[in-house]
């Protein structure tokens, strides 16, 4: 008998230990895409959250599409655009979950005399993000303006964020296109610069009733229909992470360079309140996102993959 309870035990501990719940992968982008998960990956390492999740932080978008398109990761935060290319490249298997920014893309200048986007005419631009959300973002709206841009705008396309403030720096050149934190960078070191244009406040000026909606969290339909208490759960706990980050700048700032989100908590701290985070689900989501990639779409279709995601990629399966 002592026997038979013995294997008894041993069996249902590995019954257990096979049908204990896999990690929720996280994959997530450096900057304003990744900065409201702060809070959650702090809670998480302490054992305080719902689900068990493994986190990575990547530098580019194009690794969180390659995650997601080989099954290595479950969720991820990323540029809105990219999720509807990849919704075209998955042929479907993608859905939002929730948006994570709004806005954070600012115009700055050395000097006074940039008021409005028509003053931006025979202006040269310095930037980074080409062929991604700045770029068709900033291009919309100068064509909204009146402007074309390459003729009426000059826009020289950097490789990252970090050249143009270095570039800016060594006077060659009087304004840029910037995301937060790395314009908070800008105001800081560079003398002389201000901030001109809210990109998201000029958005809601001409979109048609859309928001600039930089990044959101999606996962792949076949992950989230199949583990749907795990998504909802993610959805909360995301959600008060964000909120969380939003109204403690200091504290947030302190977990966003602790996660390797960013790497200066003085210039994250002040950037918090102008990076748009936010936790939109349901159909305040869709309303935001979809205006958002339909006016893209309408202005370049490639920048969303060729193609407008149906109604499927706004709801969980």
């Amino acid at each position: 008998m002592r026997r038979f309870i013995s294997a008894l035990c041993l069996l249902l501990f590995l019954c257990g230990a096979c049908c204990a719940a896999e990690p929720v992968r996280v994959l997530c982008l450096r900057g304003p895409t990744g900065m409201g998960l702060a809070k959650l990956m702090e809670d998480a390492a302490s054992g305080k959250t719902e689900n068990t999740y493994t986190f990575r932080v990547a530098s580019a978008p194009e690794e969180i599409v390659a995650a997601l398109a080989r099954g290595e990761a479950d969720i991820a935060a990323m540029p809105t655009n990219m999720a509807a290319i990849l919704w075209n490249r998955l042929k479907g298997d993608l859905c939002l979950i929730s948006i994570n920014t709004l806005g954070a893309l600012s115009i700055l200048e050395k000097g006074d005399a940039i008021r409005t986007f028509a003053d931006l005419r025979g202006r040269t631009l310095l930037a980074a993000g080409r062929g991604a959300s700045p770029e068709f973002a900033l291009n919309y709206l100068l064509r909204q303006n009146g402007l074309e841009p390459g003729r009426d705008c000059r826009i020289e396309w950097l490789s990252e964020h970090a050249e143009v403030l270095s570039r800016l720096n060594a006077e060659k050149g009087d304004a840029c296109l910037l995301p937060y934190p790395f314009a908070a960078a800008a105001l800081t070191r560079i003398e002389g610069l201000r901030e001109a244009l809210s990109l998201a406040e000029e958005w809601k000026r001409v979109g048609g009733g859309s928001q600039l909606v930089m990044g959101v969290y999606a996962a792949r339909r076949s992950y989230a229909g199949a583990h749907r208490a795990e998504t909802a759960a993610f959805l909360g706990e995301a959600g008060r992470s964000a909120e969380y980050v939003s109204a403690h700048p200091a504290e947030g700032a302190q977990l966003i360079v602790k996660h390797g989100i960013f790497d200066n908590a003085m210039l994250v701290e002040r950037a918090i309140p102008h990076c748009g985070i936010t936790a939109l689900a349901g159909q305040a989501m869709r309303e935001a996102a979809e205006g958002y990639l339909r006016v893209l779409f309408e202005a370049e279709p490639r920048s969303v993959g060729g193609a407008l995601p149906d109604s499927a990629f706004y709801s969980l399966p």
